[in-house]
């Protein structure tokens, strides 16, 4: 709330937000995503607590519980917080490569919109970690399709990215050298995360050293 509140309401006289930097838009959406997200593992972990210490059996199934009912929670939580830790550093990114490409980036609305279009779509996928389960199908389905949907905001801000350092004048020092290996990391963790989005062949490949790999 503190980083909410103080980009929305204590921005510097005349910094608007279509002028702010990336890296605080990044800040911006991971601050909102810890809200929406936090809840869920708070009440998994209270539940957990409650079976363990008080005889509870939200998750125990001999007793009427549900230990899928564990994963939605904790999922629901976890597949957010991957991008939690993942959206601060499109931010930095999106600070060294214009910093050390000695121009603007390329598509800065178009790298907003990305930012918030991930955020957004990070609360929709976390069945894909649960493809193995009982899901319906359908539900199956759907989720399949949010976890390709979601590549998409992440390409654009890679084509952002190269179209700022094609137009650039390049300063080879050490954070650009981290930033281009970051570029290869990137693309082969997303291409692994568009494979394993499908239910077909995430059925295959679960609880192999490629989701590990991933």
């Amino acid at each position: 709330m503190v980083i909410i509140t103080t980009i929305l309401k204590v921005r510097a006289p005349g910094m608007a937000l279509n002028r702010i930097p990336l890296f605080v838009w990044a800040m911006l959406i991971t601050s909102f995503m810890v809200m929406f997200a936090m809840p869920a593992v708070m009440l998994a972990s209270t539940g957990l607590i409650l079976d363990r210490l008080l005889g509870t059996h939200f998750y125990n199934p001999g007793e009427g519980g549900d230990p899928v009912l564990w994963q939605h929670l904790f999922w629901f939580f976890g597949h957010p917080e991957v991008y939690l830790i993942f959206m601060p550093a499109l931010g930095f990114m999106s600070s060294i490569i214009p910093t050390f490409a000695r121009r603007p980036v390329f598509g800065y609305t178009a790298m907003v919109l990305a930012l918030v279009a991930t955020g957004f779509l990070a609360f929709g996928l976390w069945v894909h970690h649960m493809f193995a389960t009982n899901v319906p199908d359908m539900g199956k389905s759907f989720f399949t399709a949010a976890s390709l949907l979601i590549a998409i905001p992440t390409a654009v801000q890679i084509f952002c990215w190269l179209a700022t350092l094609w137009t650039g004048r390049l300063n080879l020092k050490t954070p650009l050298l981290f930033a281009l290996a970051f570029f290869v990391i990137l693309v082969l963790g997303g291409l692994t995360g568009v494979m394993l989005g499908a239910v077909s062949l995430d059925h295959q490949l679960h609880d192999t050293y490629f989701v590990v790999a991933h």
